[in-house]
């Protein structure tokens, strides 16, 4: 599988799909994941999009030092993979952490960005909701015993154990990963995004404890993008609700094709 390079890092990712597609979705994973963890998305629309995974620095593949690890250098990571490919264009789906990968390039190479859709984050948007519940997040995960017992839901995990623990063995894999993603200069505000002029959805869950429905509604509402809310499922939901996520995808795709 290729690599990309940026500024000495290397960066793991993987095309999937016809060449010839008109249209390339990129997957940006959270902190608990990596270029695994699209398997239930990869399948869907490889057939029609060409699909791109990778791993962000200092997450599995990409190797990365701790002191790199920055989300400052979210967006221009993914223009190197998409560089490396020739790719102009693209849409961006983003969970989690991924969400400041697809908000920063979106603000800072929007004449490279189609649309973004924020899965259960905000990304690197900050309103007074989203830095009010940054207080509280820490907190959340410690008490829930850490990000990966936070990332899916208590019943997704009593009713599949399989699937939960493929969640877990998949984010093992990140030994090296020490994100920042609240570096000086990281965030961007909502006015940014709605200047970009770049279609956003944010997707929300009903049982997400780190970033609840009504902080991303906010979010959507401050960027004047559209908003989706899926019951029965964590913070992960295009793990825990791969159909529902899926259909929500597909018809974002089709309104900003």
């Amino acid at each position: 599988m290729p690599y990309a390079n940026n500024n000495k890092v290397q960066l793991y990712y993987e095309v999937h799909g016809p060449k010839e597609a008109r249209e390339t979705i990129v997957f940006a994973h959270g902190a608990g994941g990596n270029a695994l963890s699209w398997w239930q998305q990869i399948p869907e629309f490889s057939s029609t999009h060409r699909v791109i995974v990778f791993d962000h620095r200092g997450f599995s593949r990409s190797v990365c030092d701790e002191s790199d690890q920055s989300a400052i250098h979210f967006e221009s990571d993914l223009i190197a993979i998409l560089d490396a490919e020739s790719i102009e264009r693209v849409t961006i789906v983003c969970q989690s952490m991924g969400g400041w990968t697809g908000v920063r390039t979106a603000v800072n190479y929007s004449q490279r960005v189609n649309a973004v859709l924020l899965g259960n984050t905000p990304g690197a948007i900050v309103n007074d909701q989203v830095q009010s519940n940054w207080k509280e997040l820490t907190r959340r995960i410690e008490e829930g015993g850490g990000l990966v017992n936070r990332a899916v839901s208590s019943k997704f995990v009593e009713m599949h154990p399989e699937r939960a623990l493929l969640y877990q063995q998949i984010s093992s894999i990140n030994e090296s990963a020490r994100p920042n993603l609240r570096d000086e200069g990281v965030g961007i505000s909502p006015a940014q995004v709605t200047e970009s002029d770049i279609p956003f959805l944010v997707l929300a869950s009903d049982q997400d404890p780190l970033f609840p429905p009504d902080v991303l509604a906010s979010v959507a509402t401050d960027i004047q993008a559209q908003y989706v809310r899926i019951n029965g499922a964590g913070h992960s939901t295009y793990f825990e609700k791969p159909e529902a996520f899926n259909a929500v995808l597909a018809e974002f795709l089709r309104k900003t094709s």
